[in-house]
């Protein structure tokens, strides 16, 4: 029997969904994100052919993910395919969940908890997991957690210095994020550099609307620069990264709502604060066209993450590579370029020309440098479709042996 495993990452504003062979090729997909008007639906069918529609934005994200599941199963059934498995990526899977997780009546007992963590991402994910049992009753199904990669961060790195027992709800640690992305950059690394992922030192720089850095020792996340939230950090599309707590205090003095502060942190900080603009293409052409808001926040983006790839280079000694990744990583030779420059002591070297004319999952650095550059095309959905494979053989096996 052929493996389909169908895969479902539901966000705040967008929703992926994409049908994967045994062997991980993409046959089919269905994704929907929000502009200013709808939900705009775009995809590829199994025939090949592309996928429009639209939905008013003032549909629920419920009748929109019930409504592409629905999709789903009417193109299952006519193309006489049958689901092996769904698996769905949920964002926080708090001090509990390290690795890929049957969903099972006692999990979702045991996730519905963790809304806290993530109260704008895990009810969506939940809502996911919800629909596509309902729809998908016999399918097994899986959760894979951003947080899981970094569950191995040493104490020392992912406690604060705070007191530990401050909130009955919520632990105060550094969980991490983007650790799908980060596990599938690790195997993608394995593979161009011929090592196995167990003797790999990385630095993986994910970089798109949100953005961060992870050090990665022996194929372990040893620590990352997201924290408790993904606020902190990188400075991001319009979150801040890293921030005086005094500067909160300060606000709230002044009579700043909760409520302000959620949104000034979230939604007009960054390069929109700095910049007035979200989109690294667009701050790249602004800043080439003489605006200096622009060239300044690229500085301040490229800067951070300099000082971070130096932090990181001290706990891991030389590594074997840094990786860019996401949107601006893998689509934004200029800001690859203005990371590097300057980092030549340290054993980085960039071609040049590769730069700029790289495809994904490729080595953009001189080949007599000592450290690997690599760009790794963001591939999440194909992770979890990985690990899912990898566990469902793992279970035959075992059972075969009794």
């Amino acid at each position: 029997m052929d493996n389909w495993t169908l895969v479902i990452n539901v966000g705040s504003t967008s929703v992926k969904t994409g049908l994967f062979t045994a062997d991980l090729e993409l046959k089919a997909a269905l994704n929907a994100s929000q502009n200013s008007t709808e939900w705009a639906i775009d995809g590829q069918g199994l025939d090949g052919g592309a996928v429009t529609a639209s939905q008013p934005l003032t549909s629920p994200i419920s009748t929109l993910v019930a409504g592409l599941l629905h999709n789903w199963r009417c193109l299952l059934q006519s193309a006489g395919i049958t689901l092996t498995a769904i698996g769905h990526r949920v964002v926080h899977g708090g001090p509990d969940f390290q690795t890929l997780t049957p969903i099972t009546p006692r999990f979702l007992e045991c996730l519905g908890k963790l809304d806290a963590y993530a109260p704008l991402h895990n009810p969506a994910n939940r809502l996911g997991i919800s629909l596509a049992g309902e729809i998908f009753p016999a399918t097994a199904q899986f959760a894979l957690f951003d947080t899981a990669f970094h569950r191995s961060i040493p104490e020392l790195a992912s406690r604060y210095a705070i007191p530990p027992q401050l909130c009955e709800n919520v632990q105060f640690h550094r969980f991490g994020f983007h650790g799908i992305s980060c596990q599938h950059s690790l195997s993608r690394a394995a593979t161009v550099l011929g090592r196995d992922e167990q003797a790999l030192n990385l630095i993986i720089l994910h970089l798109g609307g949100g953005a961060s850095i992870t050090a990665v020792s022996a194929g372990k996340s040893i620590d990352t620069s997201m924290g408790f939230s993904p606020l902190e950090g990188l400075i991001m599309a319009s979150r801040s990264g890293d921030l005086d707590p005094a500067i909160i205090l300060t606000l709230q003095q002044q009579g700043w709502s909760a409520q302000q502060l959620d949104n000034l942190l979230n939604h007009q900080s960054g390069l929109q604060g700095l910049c007035g603009a979200t989109d690294m293409r667009t701050i790249i052409n602004n800043a080439a066209g003489g605006d200096a808001k622009a060239k300044l926040a690229i500085d301040m983006f490229c800067y951070r993450i300099k000082k971070y790839i130096g932090a990181y280079y001290a706990v891991l000694g030389k590594p074997h590579a840094l990786v860019f990744t996401g949107g601006i990583g893998e689509h934004a030779p200029v800001i690859r370029a203005n990371i590097i420059d300057g980092l030549e002591s340290l054993g980085f070297f960039l071609d040049a020309h590769a730069n700029q004319t790289c495809q994904n999952n490729s080595d953009i650095s001189q080949p007599t440098g000592d450290i690997r550059i690599l760009v790794v095309h963001a591939e999440e959905e194909r992770e979890i479709a990985r690990q899912i494979n990898n566990f469902q053989a793992a279970t035959l096996t075992k059972q075969a042996r009794g």
